[in-house]
């Protein structure tokens, strides 16, 4: 029989911005960062010598964004915490890798034109800006999803938009480590291609993402050293867009969603065919996943009932089957960002509250028994 833990969780607790809820136990909390005035979290990692950094943004006036990033220490303290850009134009910090010297975070510009630019930037690892460069070209609307780095390079995947065309392609690109493009490639040109996630395998890149033609979710492998397709597959049925995706082993897990609050994962093995499908994931818009060390994959999401908007989890075993029991967790209103698992095997995930809230980036640690999660 199928068991589901459905972790919507719930605060009704009024907050001051960078402060705890409770200090239920050592290494596990909820906080909250940022101005409070349409903050948003975007991207979480865990770091090699403990703490985390968190990136999104953080309305400046009633109108302008800047790019937040901040530090904090393995109990969720506050170390620093910065915002980045001149206020006159929407910035977003949408991920964050760590290098040995600081932190690379990639994101995207929005002019008043509503022309989008996507953007890396290094600091140090006190925050302070060491260089920022921009991607793509000037007629284009590049957006950046997800990067590697790796050694002396680093890997962009998202889409461009080319005005005159007004199609959106596919976007790849490889940059050396202080930001100078190596190699770029837009391709095939139809409506709202996009990838999602890319990742290093061996000598290739893994780009998921979603084909405008088809309207499927899509993988393609990669050279490193050039842009060239060596394999492709399709994941999901009709109109199922790529969410996340992470590594299973050697294989690939896919989340997809159809937009109307239903998602489903797929398992695909080192040729790119389906190990197994579960379409048990209902009810919710799946935003990001996670595995953790006993095999157990983490789906982070949201549903939205009567106009609000509730974080969700939902855990699937190695053979695809979801649990099923909702008087396990607690749950919360907000929005997700990123779900990751920690060295400790718990959980970590960044994302926003509710408006009600005044959308503050909220952050959310678990040891591996789900401490903060459970009722």
């Amino acid at each position: 029989m199928k068991k589901v833990y459905y972790i919507i969780l719930f605060t009704s607790i009024l907050f001051s911005c960078e402060k705890s809820i409770s200090d239920f136990q050592s290494k596990n909390f909820v906080k909250f960062f940022g101005s409070g005035n349409e903050s948003k979290g975007n991207d979480v990692i865990e770091l090699t010598g403990g703490g985390y950094l968190v990136v999104g943004s953080d309305l400046v006036n009633s109108t302008d964004y800047q790019i937040y990033a901040c530090k904090i220490d393995a109990d969720g303290n506050l170390i620093w915490s910065n915002t980045y850009g001149d206020g006159a134009l929407k910035d977003e910090g949408k991920t964050v890798k760590e290098v040995s010297d600081g932190f690379i975070i990639s994101g995207t510009s929005v002019e008043t034109g509503g022309l989008v630019h996507s953007f890396l930037m290094k600091i140090n690892q006190y925050g302070d800006v060491r260089w920022t460069k921009f991607v793509g070209k000037q007629d284009c609307d590049i957006s950046v999803n997800d990067i590697v780095v790796e050694g002396t390079s680093i890997y962009l995947a998202g889409s461009s938009d080319t005005l005159l065309a007004n199609k959106t392609d596919y976007y790849v690109s490889k940059l050396d480590t202080s930001g100078n493009k190596i190699w770029d490639k837009h391709f095939q040109i139809s409506l709202n291609s996009s990838f999602q996630r890319v990742f290093s395998n061996n000598d290739e890149l893994i780009l998921v993402g979603t084909d405008g033609t088809t309207g499927k979710a899509s993988i393609f492998l990669t050279p490193k050293t050039h842009f060239g397709i060596n394999s492709s597959a399709v994941a999901g049925n009709s109109s199922e867009v790529a969410g996340d995706a992470c590594f299973y082993g050697s294989q690939l897990l896919v989340l997809l969603n159809n937009g109307v609050n239903s998602s489903a994962l797929e398992n695909l093995n080192t040729g790119l065919s389906q190990v197994w499908r579960t379409d048990d994931i209902n009810s919710i818009v799946a935003k990001s996943v996670a595995l953790k060390n006993d095999g157990t994959i983490i789906i982070a999401g949201e549903n939205t009932l009567e106009g609000t908007t509730y974080i969700n989890f939902i855990m699937v075993d190695n053979n695809g089957e979801v649990y099923y029991g909702n008087d396990v967790f607690r749950t919360l209103q907000g929005n997700v960002g990123k779900v990751l698992k920690t060295n400790d095997d718990g959980l970590i995930l960044v994302g926003t509250t509710a408006s009600t809230f005044g959308k503050t980036i909220q952050l959310i640690k678990t040891d591996k028994d789900y401490f903060m999660l459970k009722n």
